[in-house]
């Protein structure tokens, strides 16, 4: 349970500084962004959590992990007012650069 809840924190505090500090995903209040960071961290650990629990092979873990990620990034995007995700290319290679990042802390710290 300590390593679930380390992995939530990291997350929470990687994702909040990624939208703080960049222009990639606006959000128009802070409160909004730090209820963001909470969910996107919340549930990527329960994902990786899960995933852990359910697959054998690291590869397949990651690749789920990838793109559960992505899902619920943009799953918070949509839910929550004031959110919006730039549609470019560079918002495309800054959310695959914060996924693969998020599912790297998963792996690292769920490790059994």
């Amino acid at each position: 349970m300590y390593n679930f809840y380390t992995a939530f924190v990291t997350i929470s505090v990687l994702v909040f500084i990624a939208i703080y500090n960049t222009s990639f995903i606006t959000v128009v209040t802070l409160g909004g962004t730090v209820l963001g960071s909470a969910l996107v961290g919340l549930c990527s650990a329960l994902l990786s959590f899960l995933l852990c629990k359910a697959l054998r092979k690291k590869t397949m873990r990651c690749v789920l992990g990838m793109s559960g990620c992505g899902c619920i990034i943009g799953a918070t995007a949509s839910s929550l007012p004031g959110w919006e995700i730039k549609p470019d290319i560079e918002t495309a290679l800054f959310l695959i650069a914060l996924c693969f990042l998020v599912t790297e802390i998963n792996e690292y710290t769920l490790d059994d």
